[in-house]
């Protein structure tokens, strides 16, 4: 660690104001590596170097320069993400070939093998950030974010110390945790973060209705006690895609409820006529998925375990399924004031495929 007067980090630096919070881009010739250093903006710069580039006792020549966005992301390396907890419907591994900014704009090359729905190539596009960031024990970072088919957005971090590897956080709540896999299968992005216990999530680049098919069946099973409830239809489903079926194929609660929520938005914005929904993050709580004036709220559920039940058994499961919904449906009426309507869509998994059912009640 050595101390160096402002007033001379600003001479050396072009761009480096004394008293002004900067990002530098500091070259060590001895080791001929580049480190990110943070300038707090006060009299002193306080340089505090890594152990790989030099120990108590060195003498080290540096060369300081104020660190630009553009030059950040033009130096951020590849990032390597495998499959770290082998999940069948993610390929087994992905790379993050190339970042590349202008206007704003943050243009993100990726790779992924095997191929999603025949995609091995995949290009993100995200708003940026016009600064910097430094984080205390993670180092250098740009904020970027990512915006889904309905505009609602999701933040993402990348981060880079200017010499070691590269890495990328996903926001959760205040924090960022580490992106360990990024899929992409022309729908939906998965992002698949945190350690020890890894969770997924899903950004819709574009809209999942195209994914499904639906036909309106006859009432399969009559649901008794169903005041103040109406019964609005049932339907058939096809998953048009692989990928879906490998999801429902899948041992996972997570596919399940994507699949669920999707096959509930299809039924919405083609069926219901509403086009302005939200779909949720399950990991954050709340209704599945929301109107966007918050007037209108839906539970949504797959339930596969009934393709191997028999049909009094099947029965009895679907109406203590469609129950829970209910429950669940009313406490959310309850206790947003908005909401004026509520939803419940029960999707279940049969001999003959998947079939949903609608029910609606209101405050």
């Amino acid at each position: 660690m050595s101390f160096l007067k402002a007033s001379l980090l600003q001479s050396l630096a072009v761009g480096v104001k004394v008293g002004q919070k900067s990002v530098l881009n500091v070259w060590y010739e001895e080791a001929d590596k580049t480190v990110y250093h943070r300038y707090e903006g006060g009299p002193i710069w306080m340089a505090t170097t890594p152990s790989e580039i030099g120990y108590p006792g060195n003498t080290l020549t540096i060369f300081p320069k104020l660190l630009t966005v553009e030059e950040f992301v033009d130096r951020f390396p590849t990032v390597d993400m495998p499959n770290e907890a082998n999940l069948g419907w993610l390929p087994t591994r992905t790379k993050m070939v190339r970042l590349s900014e202008a206007g704003g704009l943050l243009r993100i090359e990726a790779e992924q093998w095997p191929p999603v729905e025949g995609i091995s190539n995949f290009v993100l596009i995200a708003h940026c950030s016009s600064s910097l960031a430094f984080a205390p024990g993670l180092g250098c970072n740009l904020q970027a974010s990512l915006i889904d088919f309905g505009g609602r957005k999701r933040q993402v971090r990348f981060y880079h110390d200017g010499h070691g590897p590269a890495w990328v956080g996903f926001q959760q709540g205040r924090r960022f945790p580490r992106v360990s896999l990024l899929s992409f299968d022309g729908v939906r992005l998965r992002v698949a973060y945190g350690s020890p216990r890894l969770r997924v999530a899903s950004i819709y680049i574009n809209n999942p209705n195209s994914i499904y098919t639906l036909r309106t069946e006859r009432e399969e099973i009559h649901l008794r006690n169903n005041t103040p409830w109406k019964a609005l239809a049932f339907y058939s489903v096809g998953l048009n895609r692989e990928t879906e079926r490998e999801m429902l194929r899948s041992r996972y609660r997570y596919p399940h409820g994507r699949l669920g929520t999707e096959i509930a938005h299809a039924i919405s914005s083609r069926e219901l006529g509403f086009h302005d929904l939200v779909l949720n993050d399950p990991a954050k709580g709340g209704p599945d998925m929301t109107a966007e004036n918050g007037e209108v709220l839906f539970e949504n559920r797959l339930v596969v375990i009934t393709v191997a039940m028999g049909p009094k058994a099947c029965e009895q499961q679907l109406l203590f399924q469609i129950d829970r919904l209910k429950r669940r449906v009313q406490s959310d009426l309850a206790y947003y004031r908005k909401a004026k309507r509520g939803f419940a869509i029960l999707t279940y998994l049969n001999l003959r495929g998947l079939r949903s059912m609608v029910l609606e009640t209101k405050k």
